[in-house]
């Protein structure tokens, strides 16, 4: 006879109450400078908090680094891009933005890093940037469910020893392990278009 256990619903809050806490927000009380660094070319001005939500106008080209360095780690965040935008005739240029994880040096304006990427077209991609590699993972428009363009998108990045896992709007989407470098800041891009982040947290691992 096979025997069943209820976990007491308290047990059960207060593990989920614990895994959330160990999320650290990078979202700021006031300026953005309490978590952020701006680099690359995107004056500070271009980058604004207001209401919960990280703006940037698009241009030009710059990124959000995080202060401090990351090594094993889960990373949540939302973002989107500002609506009316459409395609060009003949074109397939989707707005572009996204996640530098493992970010070094800049090299001819971004870090040394991997992008976890934001680009609507391609969203779920991870791949090498500015001599950065990663072995296994996949780059290109391979998401065929994907919201409504200006929707919140969510991303969970778990890194761990070289391992790097995307998840999107709740599904697992990439994997690629192996990664150089595999130790760094995290960043939020803007490439061209203007686009929101919200809830940025970081969860440390062992």
């Amino acid at each position: 006879m096979m025997h069943t256990f209820a976990v007491p619903f308290g047990i059960l809050f207060c593990a989920a109450l614990s895994f959330a806490q160990n999320f650290v927000s990078l979202m700021p009380k006031k300026n953005l400078s309490e978590h952020w660094t701006v680099e690359g070319k995107t004056p500070a001005e271009a980058w604004t908090f207001r209401d919960g939500t990280i703006a940037c106008s698009g241009q030009p080209y710059g990124f959000l680094r995080s202060k401090k360095v990351y090594r094993n780690f889960v990373l949540r965040a939302e973002w989107r891009f500002q609506e009316g935008w459409e395609p060009k005739k003949g074109g397939n240029e989707w707005p572009n933005a996204g996640f530098f994880i493992y970010a070094g040096p800049i090299v001819d304006g971004w870090p040394t890093s991997l992008e976890v990427q934001g680009y609507f077209g391609e969203a779920g991609s991870l791949f090498g940037v500015r001599g950065g590699k990663i072995t296994g993972a996949k780059r290109g428009p391979f998401v065929k469910e994907r919201p409504a363009f200006g929707a919140w998108d969510k991303y969970e990045i778990t890194s761990r020893d070289g391992k790097v896992s995307v998840v999107l709007n709740g599904v697992l989407v990439n994997e690629g392990t192996d990664a150089q470098p595999r130790e760094g800041n995290v960043c939020l891009q803007s490439e061209g278009w203007p686009v929101y982040y919200r809830n940025v947290a970081v969860k440390q691992l062992p």
